[in-house]
């Protein structure tokens, strides 16, 4: 235990050293100072040298700065020690502004040795107790743990932060989320570079920051504590640093900001950043988005664009990937126009996605199914155009492989499909296909078995089945509109011709697959 003792009266200075020395050879006594302005001055140097206290005897009435004036000296210089006053004066009000001051005992002249014996032996098991604390209380164990929600309500761990980081209980601490997704790899040692920039940088900032590489999640976030204002923080960050982010990973990357109430409450910060991170697909790409941000968002009902269903479904037919690349470009532009709600865009891309499976199912692409059922997943956990995108053309790509295209359908029974993923939804009948194809019903149905192997009903049934499916897992929507969407008018009936054909009813299907 390293002691500094600041006392003007050299007999009573004298006593106390004397006192202290006789202690257990744990005690080390580091400096002695004749009154408040040497002894500031002695505590600054050690600190310098890394050999700080960690107790004062301080004296209160002292010339050149009493001991109240020193402790809010060291105080300012963010110094942090036990203080222990000693003084011949035991008046309530100097105890009272001892107690103010955070000192950790008032001692009343003349010093008993057992009064200083049985502090010390206090001080010492508090200390030991702290160290262990401190052992592990460093900023890589509170910021991920405060994040995780796993940092408990103990009044000693709070006073340990406050006392080694300066960051109160209810502090307002900043969260910047810099989600990578499948760019983390390409670029994530740029990024830890303008991050460690970032973190010397701010000491030029009305700031401090604190980065963390989040590997499981692909992303990076950097927390900023003693925030001077923090408006200021979020227009720097807003105008400097994300356009610096977005330059390196080529604008393929998503910027969140959110305000922790102190660090206990951080985990519903970094909840905040994971709902704000799903307007990546409405805002403009490179905006920081915040919770103020998308509140400034003037909705517009959402209209299915039909017309990029059919363009989506020639592309696919001609295998034009580039034509696929355009109208897909041009669906992120109609939602972010409109604009929609994050989910409603991720629902008609879904839409089209399921349309194109099962078009390329009835194609002869075998696995489409399978395939379709990751690609869709992949739509509803995505939080950004740039991952859609990729798993996009990688699946389209896969549609039109030679290896999964075995087309031995006539172009009559081709046409006959065609119209069925169209209207199926809206009832249309053979005869009406068979109209619109100029050959009779009869002839129809006779090739239509032949070539697929299963009747035009059985066709329709399953089509509708097939996507009942798909929007049971990939969707959240009740089974009214499920059954709108695919054609049923009553959803008791389709939960009927769903149980004779899987055994069990939606709701049942959906718990199991989701």
């Amino acid at each position: 235990m390293r002691i500094v003792v600041v006392e003007d009266n050299e007999l009573y200075r004298d006593e106390l050293l004397q006192c202290l020395e006789q202690e257990e050879s744990d005690i080390e006594i580091i400096g002695s100072a004749a009154n408040g302005a040497r002894g500031l001055a002695l505590v600054e140097k050690l600190v310098r040298e890394k050999a700080g206290p960690d107790v004062i005897f301080t004296d209160i009435r002292m010339p050149e700065m009493d001991g109240f004036e020193m402790i809010e000296a060291l105080q300012k210089r963010k110094i942090s020690c036990k203080i222990v006053i000693t003084s011949s004066c035991p008046e309530f009000l100097y105890a009272k502004r001892a107690m103010e001051l955070g000192a950790v005992d008032f001692l009343v002249k003349p010093l008993k040795t057992y009064e200083v014996r049985n502090v010390i032996r206090r001080l010492r098991r508090e200390l030991e107790s702290e160290k262990k604390w401190k052992h592990i209380l460093n900023l890589d164990y509170i910021f991920p743990n405060a994040m995780a929600g796993k940092l408990k309500d103990d009044l000693q761990i709070k006073e340990l932060i406050k006392e080694g980081y300066g960051i109160a209980p209810d502090e307002r601490i900043g969260v910047l989320g810099i989600g990578m997704s499948s760019n983390y790899e390409k670029y994530k040692e740029q990024m830890k570079q303008i991050l460690k920039e970032l973190e010397i940088f701010n000491q030029k900032q009305d700031f401090c920051a604190y980065a963390i590489e989040m590997r499981g999640r692909q992303s990076f976030v950097v927390l900023f504590y003693h925030m001077g204002n923090e408006q200021e923080t979020y227009r720097y960050l807003e105008q400097t640093i994300v356009p610096m982010i977005c330059n390196i990973t080529r604008g393929r990357v998503i910027c969140t900001w959110a305000v922790s109430d102190g660090f206990e409450n951080m985990h519903e910060a970094v909840r905040e950043l994971d709902h704000a991170a799903e307007w990546n697909l409405i805002l403009k790409k490179g905006t920081l988005i915040c919770k103020e941000k998308i509140q400034e968002i003037k909705l517009h009902s959402y209209k299915y664009p039909l017309h990029l269903e059919i363009e989506a479904k020639e592309a696919l037919m001609n295998k034009d990937l580039k034509r696929f690349k355009e109208i897909f470009s041009r669906y992120q532009a109609y939602c972010r126009e409109l604009p929609c709600t994050p989910q409603e865009a991720k629902e008609g891309c879904t839409h089209i996605a399921l349309v194109l499976i099962q078009m390329a199912a009835e194609a002869g692409a075998l696995q489409a199914q399978r395939k379709g059922q990751a690609f869709l997943q992949g739509i509803s956990r995505a939080n950004g155009w740039t991952d859609v995108e990729e798993k996009a053309d990688e699946f389209f790509e896969y549609l039109t492989s030679k290896e999964e295209c075995h087309n031995n359908i006539s172009l009559l029974v081709q046409k006959a499909l065609e119209n069925i993923r169209e209207y199926y939804n809206q009832g249309i009948t053979l005869e009406e296909i068979a109209e619109k194809l100029h050959v009779t019903e009869e002839y129809l149905s006779t090739q239509f078995r032949k070539e697929t192997g299963r009747t035009f009903t059985e066709t329709i049934r399953g089509y509708r089945l097939e996507h009942v499916k798909k929007l049971l897992t990939v969707t959240n929507w009740k089974l009214t509109k499920i059954a709108e969407m695919v054609g049923y008018t009553d959803p008791k009936y389709m939960s009927r011709v769903f149980k004779e054909e899987t055994g069990m009813l939606p709701l049942e299907y959906r718990k199991r697959n989701s």
